[in-house]
């Protein structure tokens, strides 16, 4: 499963420290200020998931009746919302439009006794591209390849496909090595890097296709999502996979 479009990949590095916020001590300095450039600029460092675009994270949810964890969400439904504006910026720089995404919240660290900093970031987006896809994809699906049931790519968005427009909330809080903020989807740089909090919910209109199973392709729709990773957890159970609480939906406007 991709990181930057789904969850797995981090899953992986998580399931090999300790997960608990309460774990390290604080140093007893005062949480710090920072501007959300300081997140922002450093999204986006690579592009693998659905290149050219700069990767950003995802969201999947398996197929309805399914428990997690599940060995495949094949049948279920994923999501990706341009949180950090990546898809946007890729856009305008190759002459598509600008959707006019913008952000407000806020971003602090706080030093930790172990030598770290806690960083924690509340970001909410507006006119964020929104797409959704069913998965078909082995695991935990392929977000460049699965078919879409609402909204467009941003390569097609910039093919002139109709794009699904959202609005977001991401709250993120990790543990990380003193020093400029890391790419939240790929801190494999650094060793000491540990996920301690997530949550993701969002909300956008946009075309439906066929497959989503409400009418034609343009049927005019909603997508949902809302994720919550419950990484206090021993890995086991109904919360094996972190992610007890994970939804993605689409419904046409009106029904």
């Amino acid at each position: 499963m991709n990181r930057m479009l789904t969850k797995s990949l981090n899953l992986l590095a998580v399931a090999t420290v300790a997960l608990t916020i309460g774990a390290t001590a604080w140093a007893g300095e005062a949480a710090k200020k920072l501007p959300l450039s300081a997140f922002l600029d450093t999204q986006g460092s690579q592009n693998i998931y659905i290149p050219p675009v700069p990767d950003y994270w995802g969201w999947t949810a398996p197929p309805p009746g399914v428990k997690t964890p599940a060995s495949s969400y094949v049948g279920g439904n994923s999501a990706s919302c341009d949180y950090a504006g990546l898809a946007n910026e890729w856009l305008i720089e190759n002459g598509g439009p600008d959707l006019g995404t913008a952000f407000s919240g806020s971003v602090t660290e706080r030093a930790l006794s172990d030598g770290r900093i806690l960083v924690q970031v509340e970001l909410y987006t507006t006119n964020a591209l929104t797409f959704g896809m069913r998965i078909t994809a082995p695991d935990f699906g392929n977000f460049a390849t699965d078919p879409l049931i609402f909204g467009a790519r941003a390569q097609d968005v910039l093919l002139g496909a109709t794009p699904g427009i959202g609005e977001c909330h991401a709250s993120f809080a990790w543990k990380q090595s003193p020093g400029p903020l890391l790419d939240y989807n790929h801190p494999e740089s650094d060793p000491n890097f540990e996920i301690v909090d997530l949550s993701f919910r969002a909300s956008a209109t946009g075309p439906l296709t066929a497959l989503a199973g409400y009418g034609p392709d343009g049927t005019p729709g909603r997508l949902i999502i809302s994720e919550s990773g419950f990484l206090r957890t021993t890995f086991k159970g109904a919360t094996a996979d972190a992610f007890p609480a994970e939804y993605v939906e689409v419904r046409a406007i009106g029904k």
